[in-house]
């Protein structure tokens, strides 16, 4: 009875830790399926990804990630990733949702769950690669000095491009709107930075 009290206790912590590692890019669908009820809980969640608002902040909370780091500061940075890894969730499916959006994450899950689940591409390399690319870009942005550190943000906006661009392999019908998405992303995250700058400067 205690022992499965703890599985349970367990499997309750390392639900919001998967879906928390879905938004940096680890392929959970995969890698955490032997969680009970996982599946089920993702794919409800998956379908609020839908939600073209959800898209806004994953630029604007790579800004806010990137003055972290600059500043030096571990709770913009814990901020910064915990939005990045849950606001793909935050927000309920529109009624109406956009036929390019509801086709590029239906799109997105077929890449998300391939047939073999030790496929390198789809699995192994974004699930290892892209938390490890976060993580390493933060490191540099705070050890280097100013004026050098900024490279680091001009780095983050590169990285957009190239998701944009994988973005247009899968769909084409969604290069205009996500490139939408991260102009308004970014430009909510240069009004906070500069909020951020002129009180924490």
């Amino acid at each position: 009875m205690l022992l499965l009290s703890y599985m349970k206790a367990v499997v309750l912590l390392l639900i919001p830790i998967a879906l928390l590692l879905q938004g940096l890019g680890v392929n959970t669908p995969i890698l955490f399926r032997f969680l009970p009820d996982y599946p089920r809980i993702f794919h409800r969640l998956w379908e609020r990804h839908k939600n073209p608002i959800s898209w806004v902040f994953r630029p604007f909370f790579t800004l806010v990630i990137g003055y972290g780091a600059i500043l030096e500061s571990w709770v913009i940075l814990v901020i910064g990733t915990i939005g990045i890894g849950t606001s793909w969730f935050w927000f309920p499916k529109w009624k109406n949702t956009p036929d390019w959006a509801e086709e590029f994450i239906n799109r997105e899950y077929e890449v998300l769950t391939p047939t073999n689940p030790w496929d390198f591409k789809r699995v192994i390399l974004p699930s290892i690669g892209l938390p490890l690319a976060l993580f390493g870009l933060m490191a540099f942005i705070w050890f280097l000095s100013y004026p050098w550190n900024w490279l680091g943000l001009l780095i983050f906006v590169l990285l957009s491009l190239t998701k944009i661009i994988w973005s247009a392999r899968l769909q084409r019908a969604i290069v205009s709107p996500i490139t939408w998405v991260l102009v308004i992303g970014y430009a909510l995250g240069v009004i906070v930075g500069i909020f951020s700058f002129f009180l924490l400067r």
